[in-house]
């Protein structure tokens, strides 16, 4: 199926179950989802098309895996949407990561239970497991170690999440999540040898404390899907000053990400890998764990090609003078 097919067909599922409008949870007036994409929109690109008449590579390492490409499942976590669709005899996850495998990404989970990770993890791909901000610390302890027994490639922390979630005007939540302090922040990162990620980093103060206080090694520049603060500062507009900020570490970003220009615009800016929530849903929605690992490869695609036309011939050679403000 082409792209357009799959949106088309999600959307429609989506749309005949009445819960269309879940796609978009922002907080409040959604105006951090409406602002993130118009500013991804107002840039663009140069084309280079003068070189060594070759295709570009793709390719890239992240937390140690070989990928296909930097482009990767958002961290997922039980859909609402997704649940109130009730259409998979097994547990959906299961079947998305089953996906995930296919087209040879890294599976990111978000809130599950260690049995749920493992049978995540046997689908196949490297799994990164995001662990919420739970009031109770012992928990946050016991599921970054236990994450890490079962194998995982890198586990963080859901910042972003720490003064809860909310979707329109609900109140916030879940009631069971909380905020923590940088001692806090510092005994989880101790508490495991792997990667350690911080996912909800939207600021340079923010991501200086990730790295010269935390000890992060990578930190996901995020806004929660538009389920943090309204009026978020976009993602693209942000990512260049973190950048410039904490060069030395990994960084990703997602939030509002659909096509593979948007991907090429947000390596260009800073991003080591982009990971994508909504679009990859749909894509379940619409043809399962094929559509996940379709959906996959087309950006994959879409971003080999962009790539092309703009002279990048490799990941690490994408550079920011290929984008142009409108």
């Amino acid at each position: 199926m082409r792209y357009d097919e799959i949106v088309s067909k999600g959307l429609g599922i989506l749309r005949d179950a009445g819960i269309e409008h879940w796609l978009n949870l922002g907080a409040e007036t959604q105006s951090q989802n409406r602002l993130n994409r118009e500013y991804m929109d107002s840039l663009t690109f140069e084309m280079r098309l003068l070189g060594d008449g070759q295709w570009a590579d793709t390719r890239t390492v992240l937390f140690g895996v070989e990928l296909p490409a930097p482009i990767m499942p958002a961290a997922l976590t039980a859909s609402r949407v997704i649940t109130k669709l009730a259409r998979w005899e097994d547990p959906w996850l299961e079947l998305f990561a089953s996906g995930v495998a296919k087209a040879g990404s890294i599976m990111w989970v978000g809130m599950s239970t260690p049995y749920e990770l493992q049978r995540i993890m046997d689908q196949g791909a490297p799994v990164v497991k995001i662990v919420k901000p739970y009031q109770d610390n012992a928990e946050i302890l016991h599921q970054i170690k236990d994450a890490e027994a079962r194998g995982v490639v890198a586990v963080g922390i859901d910042i972003d999440a720490m003064y809860l979630e909310k979707a329109f005007d609900e109140k916030p939540g879940p009631p069971f999540l909380g905020p923590k302090s940088i001692a806090e922040l510092q005994t989880f990162r101790d508490a495991t040898s792997l990667p350690f990620i911080l996912k909800g980093v939207l600021s340079v103060h923010d991501a200086l404390i990730a790295r010269d206080r935390i000890g992060a090694d990578c930190i996901v520049v995020s806004n929660h899907g538009g389920e943090a603060i309204d009026y978020a500062v976009p993602i693209l507009k942000i990512l260049p000053e973190i950048k410039a900020a904490v060069p030395e570490i990994t960084i990703l970003v997602d939030s509002g990400f659909k096509r593979g220009t948007d991907i090429l615009k947000a390596l260009a800016l800073g991003a080591h890998g982009v990971c994508l929530g909504q679009l990859l849903l749909l894509a379940f929605v619409a043809n399962g764990a094929q559509g996940v690992a379709d959906m996959l490869g087309i950006l994959t695609e879409e971003l080999r090609r962009n790539m092309s036309l703009t002279g990048c011939k490799t990941v690490t050679a994408i550079e920011p003078s290929i984008i142009r403000p409108l």
